[in-house]
């Protein structure tokens, strides 16, 4: 289910720097601290979206990854999107 405009403001309010892009998108720059680490990011990144049947768009620039999330089967934001970007970011910590 698409969330109303209420429910995303309190999720961004939950979340570590994410924020929307347009109405249908959330998105986050990650910066890591070398490139092969970002390229590993990515890889972690990868496992968990396939377990979670859920994928995000990913830009890889030098030691910048840019991830972005939507729900394309619903047309827009859902929890899962949400979900997906807070194991994004535990999963950051382990690559400092």
């Amino acid at each position: 289910m698409v969330l109303t405009q209420e429910e995303v403001k309190q999720n961004l309010e939950d979340s570590d720097g994410w924020e929307t892009e347009g109405e249908k998108w959330i998105s986050k720059t990650y910066e890591l601290p070398s490139f092969p680490k970002a390229v590993q990011f990515i890889q972690s990144l990868a496992e968990i979206a396939e377990d979670r049947q859920h994928h995000p768009y990913v830009v890889l620039d030098y030691k910048n990854v840019t991830v972005k999330l939507s729900t394309h089967d619903q047309g827009g934001l859902t929890q899962k999107d949400f979900e997906s970007a807070h194991a994004y970011d535990r999963t950051r910590k382990k690559y400092s």
